[in-house]
């Protein structure tokens, strides 16, 4: 008896440790990128704030880029339920699945900045200056970030699903001009569409 106890006893611990998953579908829920919005950025203080001042620090300016998202299809994937399932897998905990799982029907591909004043001698007005912001999200440079965007989600609410993508882009190079500054963000995505929109005019000082 003493030696049916010790080999049921792992048994009994496995089946009390690993219940089912209660989650056997995901809600796949399709979206895509619909518009974009600038907003000009004082980053002087611990973090980069919105600003509406006609004047800020050349050496603590950036963009914010809200990028909407409106969700389309709606679909349900279900967790295998084969026979050959539960006879192999009888004794190990199945996967837990995500309650919803949003994918993208386009994705971002490039993201660039261009001065529409004269910003110092190498850049005057219409030239690409991306290379002189950084993404505060991921401190790294604008090409680089896109490039490990990621834009399949799984999420236990649709709540926590966001409407608006936020990228928040620093200057990391100071104006050398003491022209009034504005600033044009192209932001392309996989569709071939082209968002484009301009900041409102800021002095650098």
């Amino acid at each position: 008896m003493i030696i049916l106890i010790l080999l049921l006893s792992p048994l009994a611990a496995l089946f009390t440790s690993c219940p089912l998953c209660e989650v056997t579908s995901s809600i796949r829920i399709k979206y895509s990128h619909k518009s974009l919005n600038l907003k000009n950025l004082d980053n002087s203080g611990a973090q980069a704030v919105e600003s509406e001042l006609l004047e800020l620090n050349r050496n603590s300016y950036g963009i914010r880029l809200y990028l909407t998202r409106e969700r389309n299809a709606i679909a349900r994937t279900k967790q295998s339920n084969s026979l050959f399932f539960h006879s192999a897998y009888a004794f190990t905990p199945r996967e837990c699945l995500p309650a919803y799982i949003f994918s993208p029907t386009d994705s971002i591909i490039s993201i660039k900045v261009f001065t529409l004043n004269n910003f110092d001698n190498q850049h005057p007005e219409n030239s690409d200056i991306t290379n002189y912001f950084k993404v505060a999200q991921s401190h790294s440079a604008v090409k680089e970030h896109i490039a490990n965007m990621r834009f399949t989600y799984e999420c236990d609410f649709e709540a926590q699903f966001e409407k608006e993508l936020i990228i928040d882009l620093l200057l990391m190079t100071a104006p050398m001009s003491n022209n009034p500054h504005r600033f044009k963000i192209q932001v392309t995505l996989s569709d071939r569409r082209l968002f484009e929109q301009e900041t409102t005019e800021i002095q650098l000082l």
